[in-house]
């Protein structure tokens, strides 16, 4: 193949790059459409990140002010967007007990469980809707249906409107805010992509950590209708001032999505420069044809089954096996701060290492935490080893997908993906506590908790499978790409 030097033509404004195959060293292109190919090593004098090294190509961007402020907007659409459904529950569903005394605890719980579940099964279109029509706005509106639906929570009189308000409608909210959210620092980082996603990610744990004592805190000094009323304001405040600073990036990296597609692509040698279109919905569906999309969703759902398991039942374990309730509750406590450590740490660690050797750990060390170690903790140290191991790893598990679902399919339609993947962890999400507690009622009288461990392991290790199939499908696409290019040389 003839080859000359020659200096990269700038791609238009607001164009797409899409990275079909790894760069060769020197190429002109005479066909239209086609810009030259220049070395992510020539454009920015550093080594390549692994995910470069392993076929995907990506513009110059890991930083500068605008990068940094999109992490923060996204850090704190996290902190809050769990909140009031998840990680601060407990403290309401505690004080609706005392407004609802008819109302038993797992009824007054759905509320909790159907706020979370839609958020993620919402992903299916929020996505899509997040794509289409721009992260900024789609954040917007998500904010402010979930101001409304505190405000409208703060004067629900029967627990059916709750489940309407605080569990529905703030669900669908978190929805439109979350996923570009989680999709918005991939646009911006690709060598810093870990760590910029494990700190986003990470104000899960920082919103938990301060809403929980002043949720608390508001509850005493007024009442828990006034407490939803400011939580509101709040939630304007921070989640809108923080829509303000997410906005998607003009340029992305869009990667093959076969095998099939890799070796025609690769045969050719370009970088395709194609006019930025808002994509559909029909295709934003096309990901389904491709194998590591459906391993990567069945991991999602089948970990979404066990990963509450623990977070609700931990505690409680701990009690049964003669633990005292305040260590218990340090077990849970020390859990989750594993958990934020792990989403920086692990995602950083990413960055400097292969993402999927790093995910495919995480899913591996989290499935043996649960079946095995949750299995054998009979005290109180091996139980919080168990918390630790579980919390750590997981959290890294969180952080790490995104980036994987950038690394294999792109960022031009990463929201759409992410959505579509996550609304699978949504179904699990709803099943997994409920199904816990119906394996614990059934050995009543004498009470055992081992159908509830080996099912949540059971699960995370089936997720931990999947993980590996995905890695494999990545790894074989990414060979092939190499072989190709080679042999265009």
């Amino acid at each position: 193949m003839n080859a000359t030097l020659e200096k990269p033509a700038p791609a238009r404004a607001g164009s797409t790059i899409t990275a079909v195959d790894p760069p060769q060293p020197t190429v002109t292109s005479t066909a239209p459409g086609t810009i030259p190919l220049t070395p992510p090593e020539t454009l920015t004098h550093e080594t390549p990140s692994s995910s470069e090294q392993e076929g995907t190509i990506a513009p110059s961007r890991d930083g500068g002010p605008q990068a940094w402020l999109v992490v923060a907007g996204s850090f704190l659409i996290h902190s809050f967007a769990f909140a009031p459904t998840e990680y601060i529950f407990g403290i309401f569903e505690h004080h609706y007990q005392e407004v609802y005394p008819s109302s038993n605890a797992s009824s007054i719980a759905f509320v909790g469980t159907a706020g979370s579940a839609v958020t993620y099964l919402a992903g299916f279109l929020a996505g899509i809707v997040a794509d289409r029509f721009g992260f900024r706005l789609t954040a917007i509106t998500g904010t402010l249906l979930m101001t409304l639906s505190l405000v409208l929570a703060s004067f629900a009189k029967q627990l059916w409107q709750l489940y309407l308000t605080q569990g529905v409608l703030f669900g669908i909210g978190a929805s439109l805010a979350y996923y570009p959210a989680i999709a918005v620092p991939s646009h911006y980082f690709t060598k810093k992509r870990g760590l910029a996603t494990g700190l986003a990610v990470s104000g899960v744990g920082a919103g938990g950590l301060i809403l929980a004592p002043l949720t608390q805190s508001l509850i005493e000094k007024t009442d828990i209708y006034w407490t939803l009323r400011i939580l509101a304001l709040l939630c304007l405040v921070v989640c809108g001032g923080a829509s303000m600073l997410i906005a998607e990036s003009k340029v992305h990296v869009e990667v093959c999505r076969s095998v099939t597609e890799a070796d025609s692509s690769a045969e050719k040698g370009v970088v395709k420069e194609t006019s930025k279109e808002k994509p559909s919905f029909f295709a934003a569906l096309k990901v389904f044809k491709d194998p590591r999309f459906l391993s990567l969703s069945l991991a999602e759902l089948a970990a979404s089954v066990g990963f509450l398991i623990p977070l609700y039942y931990m505690q409680t374990y701990a009690v049964f096996v003669g633990v005292p309730v305040e260590k218990g509750a340090l077990i849970l406590g020390l859990s989750n701060g594993a958990s934020f450590a792990g989403r920086i740490l692990l995602g950083l660690i990413s960055d400097y290492f292969s993402n999927v050797k790093v995910l495919f750990i995480c899913s591996w060390c989290t499935a043996f935490a649960v079946m095995v170690l949750w299995t054998l903790s009979k005290s109180f140290g091996t139980l919080l080893l168990m918390g630790l191991v579980f919390g750590f790893f997981a959290g890294g598990y969180i952080s790490l997908v995104p980036v994987a679902v950038a690394q294999s399919f792109g960022t031009k339609q990463i929201a759409s993906t992410i959505g579509l993947m996550y609304a699978a962890g949504g179904i699990g999400m709803l099943g997994g506590a409920p199904l816990a507690g119906f394996l614990l009622d059934v050995t009543r009288p004498n009470i055992s908790y081992l159908p509830v461990t080996l099912t949540a392991g059971a699960t995370m290790t089936l997720g931990a499978l999947c993980i590996t199939i995905w890695a494999y499908l990545d790894w074989k696409m990414n060979r092939v790409r190499r072989v190709r290019t080679m042999d265009t040389l």
